[in-house]
């Protein structure tokens, strides 16, 4: 990358936050909420599609856009994408029952796959806002600066939690703890693991809808279940939360950090010489 396109590209990076935060905090003065969907949570759940659209169009830069879903050859990915966090929160929650900090009651599998199949296309349309944003805009113009793939996905995270703050204790899929000392870190700490492996996913299949699906199934699979069927022992869901406890959050660390590992080898292996 010459000079001027770098200049070019940390400008746009620049913007784009620029406009993501102060469509983040203007927003809800629009009215709405999660429970009461209003103009201005509407905007809020839109802020990092129309950004990041909004970037591309002024600036004529599609050549990063993710949008082509390639399904014979990510076929592998979007089973990866389906089946991969539902798999480490049971694992969160076995875990979590093997050591008595988590209780499972009333748990029926009809009422869950019901209610998971009815959440997922609402989940869906939302995690295509900020997909879009996060990991199919920010993410790889940070990667073309050569930003350390961890660091890129620190920035991102801090962005990405930020992001949620105006509404973080309405968005009940998210917040799971009445204080938020204690949950902002987790919930900070959770969103970093994420980007590592949402961003790892949509680097090795040239799409941003593999990461769009395991984004959506997260959200759709977790929130049910923590909601409906998972309770924790008193001041213990610091460990075991499923969607936000320090259990999945290594585990979805170990995860992205395997996937960094075996895309980082095979970059290699095909680099000639």
């Amino acid at each position: 990358m010459s000079d001027s396109e770098r200049k070019k590209t940390i400008w746009r990076v620049v913007i784009f936050l620029a406009v993501v935060m102060i469509l983040t905090w203007v927003s809800p003065l629009l009215g709405g909420s999660p429970a009461n969907m209003g103009p201005g949570f509407i905007l809020w759940g839109m802020t990092p599609l129309l950004a990041a659209v909004g970037m591309r169009l002024a600036t004529r830069d599609w050549a990063d856009f993710g949008i082509k879903p390639g399904f014979k050859k990510n076929a592998l990915w979007y089973v990866v994408s389906f089946i991969a966090i539902p798999i480490l929160m049971l694992l969160a929650l076995w875990k979590g029952v093997l050591t008595s900090i988590t209780s499972i009651s009333g748990f029926s599998l009809g009422e869950f796959l019901s209610t998971m199949l009815i959440a997922l296309p609402i989940f869906f349309i939302f995690a295509i806002f900020e997909e879009v944003g996060w990991r199919d805009y920010l993410s790889p113009k940070l990667d073309s600066l050569g930003v350390n793939r961890f660091t890129a996905s620190a920035i991102v995270a801090a962005i990405w939690a930020t992001w949620h703050l105006p509404y973080i204790t309405e968005l009940t899929w998210a917040f799971s703890s009445g204080d938020l000392a204690v949950f902002l870190p987790r919930f900070y700490l959770v969103c970093f693991a994420l980007s590592i492996l949402y961003g790892e996913l949509r680097s090795v299949s040239g799409t941003f809808w593999t990461a769009v699906l395991m984004h959506a199934v997260s959200n759709s699979f977790g929130h049910p279940l923590a909601a409906e069927y998972v309770t924790y022992a008193a001041g213990r869901e610091l460990f075991a939360d499923i969607g936000n406890g320090l259990i999945f959050i290594v585990l979805v660390s170990i995860l992205g950090m395997a996937f960094n590992r075996w895309r980082s080898t095979r970059t290699t292996s095909r680099t000639p010489g």
